[in-house]
């Protein structure tokens, strides 16, 4: 089916010998590769007409990590298009199919990809273009992180940044959820953990009574391991979110910006334009006291 629609597969499924060899179990999986993409200006358009010509109502484009012509090429074709968001996702990292090398090696890191975003996004504004939102992606993880990431972005209009998208740590929760709930059925959980956090799934996912209360009989037909990603979601990211915001005294999402927020190192304060401990408000100690 894979290779009808086109996709690369090594070994060929469809060579008699590879047939046989995966009957006999000398291997039991197959790589999928896409084809290599290469967009045109007119053939991106026409596209994203023909997807409204066919009821679509949004669209939104999901790219990679490429150097920085790829990311202006990228944002004035979708500003071109009045796309609803662009989704840029920074390295490390890629998909299932990514060669390991490709992930760890190639790329640009989040930081300094959201650093050329926000510059595309800046000179579009000032230019009266159409700009569309932005989502960034990239090993996101914690509350900090995007609290930086949506800060970074709101230049004094609002930020460019409207969400963050995240893969890998949902995906490790909902696993290693699974995980543990498999070795407390077993009754194989580590003594440490048995006696800090309790034997059961009811009491070591902390969320469960506040689920329980919501819920009521339906809780029983939400997998524990849902249970975990809605703990890791709203227990860490959204109150320590919550936490930061209120720190900064910040009440909404749209309201973080770059006054919010300083460089440590000389190399991040020239990539993100971002002042240093040292230089931000400098003057308002002899403003403030005079």
């Amino acid at each position: 089916m894979l290779k009808k629609r086109g996709y690369f597969l090594f070994p060929d499924p469809e060579d008699k010998g590879v047939q046989e060899a995966f009957k006999e179990g000398i291997f039991q999986s197959f790589e999928r590769h896409s084809r290599v993409g290469i967009p045109t200006e007119k053939g991106f358009l026409e596209d994203i007409d023909w997807l409204r010509s066919q009821g679509a109502k949004h669209v939104i484009l999901k790219t990679g990590a490429y150097r920085a012509s790829d990311v202006a090429f990228t944002m004035k074709l979708a500003s071109e298009a009045k796309i609803e968001a662009v989704t840029f996702d920074g390295a490390g990292g890629g998909t299932g199919m990514s060669p390991v090398p490709m992930m760890d090696e190639m790329s640009t890191p989040t930081v300094y990809l959201e650093a050329q975003v926000l510059k595309c996004t800046e000179i579009l504004r000032k230019k009266g273009r159409h700009v569309p939102d932005v989502v960034m992606a990239g090993g996101f993880i914690k509350e900090t992180q995007m609290f930086k990431a949506i800060a970074m972005s709101n230049f004094g209009e609002g930020p460019y940044v409207k969400a963050v998208l995240m893969a890998r740590s949902p995906l490790l929760t909902v696993m290693k959820s699974s995980y543990f709930l498999e070795l407390s059925k077993k009754g194989k959980l580590p003594r440490t953990f048995a006696e800090r956090y309790g034997t059961t799934p009811d009491k070591f996912f902390i969320t469960a009574p506040e689920l329980k209360a919501k819920y009521g009989k339906r809780f029983n037909e939400i997998p524990w391991e849902a249970v975990g990603l809605y703990t890791y979601l709203n227990e860490r990211i959204k109150v320590g979110l919550m936490q930061l915001m209120a720190g900064a005294r910040k009440w909404k999402l749209d309201l973080l910006d770059r006054n919010d927020l300083v460089a440590l190192t000389e190399r991040a304060s020239k990539t993100t334009g971002i002042p240093l401990v040292e230089e931000a408000e400098e003057d308002a100690i002899e403003r403030i006291l005079d």
